[in-house]
């Protein structure tokens, strides 16, 4: 049994992930014309792999069940497994930043932007990143992947109603729903709506930030470095922002550093053991 196993996967290695040796560098271009080249050349090299292209495929087959979320999955059922944290951050906040009516419209609108963009472009950057490895996209994509995948796993078994969801638990709002009251129409590219923690918000920042980190193992280029303390910044603001807005509490933020980087560090790792780079 266990011949016909590592027969399989040594196949599918093969024919699935194995391609060129050819593994991009940016460390030493000189001139954008370099850069753009090399960029083309990893890109034409990860689509040259099947299983890149298999996980390019999930990853939307789980991008799309996680937005589609918010159409099926709905109060009731989640009602007898629902778990409810404090909100006193987000309400302390709220009074200690709004009592200045112009600081409070500033805040709003910053936050709200930050919440609703943060986790598409987390996504496009991570995915360009996957790209620029080459034929190795799919390390990291494994990574990526088996992270987002058990943090929605954990957020279907363990429901977690954020502050401003408590309404339609038959409970008084504990906080002001600026987002809700301000842009309702951003509910329309937020998947899980009564799964609070971990944060898959955080987690792909966390996620970008690591891989920019395991990039600049083999790659000593800038640019590595400079999107390392880019998804920084943004994790930063971000959860601010959450706490503020009563989208999070500050228990999903931690979750969600003890369920990506731990998965994703492991996975890559043992995969580099397993099968090492050309």
């Amino acid at each position: 049994m266990s011949e016909t196993i590592i027969l399989f996967a040594s196949v599918i290695y093969k024919n699935w992930i194995k391609s060129s040796s050819y593994r991009p560098s940016f460390q030493n271009t000189a001139t954008i014309s370099d850069f753009m080249d090399e960029i083309a050349q990893a890109f034409n090299e990860a689509f040259s792999v099947p299983f890149n292209i298999f996980l390019l495929i999930l990853m939307f087959v789980m991008l799309i069940f996680w937005l589609s979320a918010n159409k099926w999955q709905t109060p009731d059922r989640v009602r007898s497994r629902a778990k409810f944290f404090s909100p006193k951050w987000t309400q302390y906040l709220q009074q200690n930043l709004r009592s200045n009516e112009t600081v409070a419209k500033i805040l709003d609108f910053i936050t709200i932007q930050v919440w609703f963009w943060v986790f598409m472009v987390s996504i496009v950057i991570e995915w360009f990143i996957c790209g620029l490895q080459g034929k190795d996209a799919w390390r990291f994509g494994c990574a990526v992947l088996l992270a987002w995948g058990t943090s929605m796993t954990i957020q279907f078994l363990y429901p977690v109603i954020v502050p401003i969801r408590w309404d339609m638990f038959d409970r008084e709002l504990p906080v002001i729903p600026i987002r809700l009251q301000k842009f309702k129409q951003s509910d329309n590219v937020n998947g899980l709506l009564y799964n609070g923690l971990p944060s898959n918000h955080l987690g792909m920042m966390l996620a970008g930030l690591l891989l920019s980190w395991f990039s600049s193992v083999g790659d000593s280029w800038w640019g590595w470095y400079l999107i390392i303390f880019f998804f920084l910044g943004l994790s930063f603001f971000f959860c601010f922002s959450v706490i503020y807005l009563g989208e999070h509490y500050i228990h999903d933020l931690i979750a969600s550093v003890f369920v990506y980087p731990p998965i994703m560090i492991c996975v890559y790792f043992i995969l580099s053991i397993l099968v090492p780079m050309t």
